[in-house]
């Protein structure tokens, strides 16, 4: 019981800082060059933490894959300037911490 309830506080969690980047993302401050090379880590962010809802579904390699995609994420995720880095590297670590959630639940089964 307290498992799913665990995590549903993380799924909300993670939904309300996506509200947020979308929110953040409407003021226009970033140059076109600036945007463009974005894009990229921002396409792979995106990716990996868009999967949090079939996490349960998938296989412990699957997991694994998206757990090393996260730490290979984040120095680049690093990179960026303090408040969006400390907003994105806590996504991040949200949606890593939560498929090792996943993937330790679905070992102790």
């Amino acid at each position: 019981m307290i498992k799913h309830i665990m995590l549903a506080a993380i799924v909300i969690v993670i939904a309300i800082f996506s509200v947020i980047q979308i929110v953040s993302e409407k003021v226009p401050f970033l140059s076109a060059g600036t945007a463009y090379a974005q894009d990229e880590w921002k396409k792979e962010f995106d990716a990996l933490c868009s999967e949090t809802q079939d996490a349960m579904l998938m296989s412990h390699e699957k997991l694994h894959d998206l757990v090393a995609r996260c730490d290979a994420l984040k120095p680049r995720i690093e990179s960026l300037d303090e408040s969006q880095r400390k907003v994105m590297l806590k996504r991040l670590k949200m949606c890593k911490d939560f498929y090792v959630y996943v993937l330790q639940s679905k070992e102790s089964k």
